[in-house]
């Protein structure tokens, strides 16, 4: 009697049944088990330094395009400083804006020796960011329409008198100028309150604040500055 061997090789709990996901389920004695196939050469993940061919332009692209737009550009819907002649309290004839010695320059322009006391409110404020700001400068700019020579030398004498700080006399340019076209060029509507603007030597208008210092201004000076790596 010939015996045939047994054949000691377990059926497949599966049924033997080709790949299909690398995970599925297969029912085995009463019992539900998880069986995981081996991923095909095809579905191999690919070699870190295959990958970073294809990353790492795709990052130098990004990194150009987020550089290009750090700097917040200017608002056309602040105006554009227009060119005027002012004179510091001691003295030096400026030609504005040209003249700002600021890469970024916060100018509180006024209408009325009544609004001092909002100028006033902006010094402090203005002179911390100064302190930590190398390109920043600050100024007052007392406007108002053109008059005669005497009553232009009244005005800077009183101003003169009444500001004893040497470095602030520098900062304050009394302006006479034709006042309509001024305003117009900065979308001034009326001179009711102080405008403080933030400015470049081009003329060209980046931030906007009108009336007294306020933190939340403050805050929104500082983001601009920010951006323009101050």
């Amino acid at each position: 009697m010939i015996r045939t061997k047994k054949n000691t090789r377990e059926e497949d709990p599966c049924g033997g049944n080709p790949q299909r996901n690398a995970y599925f389920f297969c029912r085995f004695d009463g019992a539900v088990t998880l069986r995981q196939e081996s991923l095909s050469k095809t579905m191999r993940p690919r070699r870190v330094s295959e990958r970073l061919v294809f990353v790492l332009p795709l990052v130098w692209v990004l990194v150009g395009i987020f550089a290009k737009g750090a700097t917040t550009p200017p608002a056309p819907a602040l105006g554009q400083f227009s060119r005027i002649q002012a004179t510091s309290l001691d003295g030096a004839h400026m030609n504005l804006p040209a003249d700002f010695s600021g890469q970024l320059n916060l100018v509180v322009i006024s209408f009325a020796r009544e609004q001092q006391q909002e100028v006033d409110s902006w010094i402090p404020a203005a002179r911390k960011i100064e302190a930590a700001h190398s390109q920043f400068r600050f100024y007052e700019l007392p406007t108002m329409s053109r008059e005669n020579l005497l009553y232009r030398w009244w005005f800077d004498e009183a101003l003169r008198s009444n500001t004893t700080d040497k470095d602030l006399r520098s900062r304050i340019l009394t302006a006479y100028v034709n006042k309509h076209t001024f305003k117009k060029s900065l979308k001034i509507e009326n001179e009711k309150r102080v405008v403080a603007i933030l400015v470049d030597p081009k003329g060209h208008v980046y931030w906007r604040a009108d009336g007294s210092y306020s933190d939340p201004d403050l805050s929104a000076l500082l983001s601009v500055l920010a951006a323009h790596g101050e």
